[in-house]
Parts: C-alpha cells; sequence; structure tokens
C-alpha cells in the first residue's frame, strides 16, 4: 500500500525476488512525497519519477491508482487475497514536535504543507 519512495523501493525488491506484485496507491498516479511534495524545480518528474514508475511496470509490477484503503478495500481484504502486505503509506499528514523550542514562531512552517503549496 503506497507508492512513494518506500513502496517503490519495497516493490521492487521484491518483484526483483520472484514476488508477483502489486501497488495500491490512493492518489491518480505514482510517486508519492516526489510526485506531490517536491517542486518540479527541483526534482524533473518526468525524466526521473515517471521514468522509475515506466521501468517499474515493464519489470512486472502492477499498479492501481485511485484506490483509498479503508474506503474502497478494506486491509482485511487486502490481507485475504495476498500473502502479505506492506503498509507504506508515507507522510500525508505531519506532526507537531511539541515542546520544542521556537515551534511557534512566526516563519515556523510544515514541510508538507510549504511543498505541497
Amino acid at each position: 500500500i503506497g507508492s512513494g519512495p518506500a513502496g517503490l523501493a519495497a516493490a521492487q525488491q521484491l518483484n526483483r525476488a520472484g514476488h508477483m506484485v502489486q501497488v495500491i496507491e490512493r492518489a491518480d498516479r505514482g510517486g508519492g512525497l516526489l510526485m506531490y511534495g517536491i517542486p518540479s524545480m527541483k526534482l524533473d518528474k518526468t525524466e526521473k519519477v515517471l521514468r522509475r514508475l515506466q521501468l517499474l511496470k515493464e519489470e512486472g509490477i502492477a499498479f492501481k491508482y485511485n484506490i483509498e484503503v479503508g474506503k474502497d478495500v478494506s486491509l482485511a481484504e487486502l490481507c485475504m487475497s495476498n500473502d502479505a502486505v506492506i503498509c507504506a503509506t508515507g507522510a500525508t499528514q505531519w506532526r507537531d514536535v511539541r515542546g520544542i523550542e521556537g515551534r511557534h514562531l512566526e516563519g515556523i512552517v510544515q514541510a508538507i504543507e510549504f511543498l505541497s503549496a
């Protein structure tokens, strides 16, 4: 579950070890934070991310997009229909670092909010 850096790395390693791999992604395309969180000026998504996704497909990895676990399919269903399930859901929500000196100063923003703006 998840097609960000961790999910793609796990999918590639499992596929190369001879397992049939299917990646389920909530978004309309793969890449996770690489695709949605890093500005194009810092990462050429066509050259890097989309090329890598295409190579993984060519290696035999199946991708299913627009599927939200818990809404479109349950985790129990995935566990029953697969030998193993890896949850690599990424960092779609930030966690507040309470107790850190200066956390609430003006100009301090969460990276996810900053990158996806």
